[in-house]
């Protein structure tokens, strides 16, 4: 996978807008340490501005201002020149998980969240499909901290989740939630999105891939698991077409 094709921190900032970006940083941590609301007497006019521009604002019933999501802040932060490392690791993993369903959506994904299998506790944090590509990605989000090395961890995690990936293919035509998306899809590639890039590539059957490059991977999705031999990436998927209401 290509750091600098999927690394938004890389984009130039636009001349006048470095100091946004960096406001938007803060802000993104500040509302992060206080539950996404500020008090208005202490959040500063700048950053309370800033915060009424997105469509998550709202007023609690306490009169504190709040966002309902840090996604959109993070985005734009990401636009004008922020580091998507620094951004996302200031995300709690609801808001990751979210932030990785929209580079989806932006890419031409349909996506949904939360996708349970039934014969076990099982569940597939992302799954979305490219209805033109015939791709599925079953995606495991994994926002673990940067202090601490979890290579081995992510290894593991990498060969449990193309079971579970099987497993859910095996199991299509009994899903209720995310059904109507995989009939779709012709192929389902088991993908780790993981905060850091301490183990990328194709591991243990599973892509893992950091944040920062996720962008690049979605536009040369075909590219990547084309490289593997038999195109090993992917697993075919049994339940294509099987659905009436497409």
């Amino acid at each position: 996978m290509d750091d600098e094709g999927g690394d938004l921190g890389s984009v130039t900032s636009p001349r006048g807008f470095s100091d946004d970006f960096r406001k938007l940083v803060e802000l993104i941590e500040t509302l992060s340490r206080r539950g996404r609301c500020v008090d208005p007497d202490e959040g500063g006019q700048v950053s309370l501005n800033m915060m009424k521009s997105f469509d998550t604002f709202y007023v609690g019933l306490d009169g504190k201002y709040c966002l309902k999501s840090l996604v959109p802040v993070a985005l734009k932060a990401m636009e004008l020149g922020a580091d998507p490392f620094r951004v996302a690791a200031l995300l709690d993993w609801r808001d990751f998980e979210e932030l990785v369903l929209e580079y989806l959506s932006r890419s031409g994904f349909e996506g949904v969240r939360s996708v349970r299998l039934r014969s076990r506790r099982f569940e597939i944090d992302v799954l979305a499909v490219d209805a033109v590509s015939g791709y599925s990605l079953a995606i495991d989000c994994k926002h673990w901290s940067p202090g601490y090395s979890k290579s081995w961890k992510l290894r593991e995690v990498a060969k449990s989740h193309r079971a579970k990936v099987e497993l859910m293919c095996s199991e299509c035509a009994e899903l209720r939630k995310g059904a109507r998306i995989l009939a779709k899809a012709k192929w389902v590639v088991p993908v780790i999105v993981a905060l850091t890039g301490s183990v990328r590539g194709y591991v243990n059957g599973s892509f893992i891939v950091p944040i920062h490059a996720f962008r690049d991977f979605l536009l040369n999705l075909d590219y990547y698991v084309g490289e593997l031999s038999d195109y090993e990436g992917r697993i075919k998927n049994p339940c294509r077409g099987t659905r009436k209401d497409l």
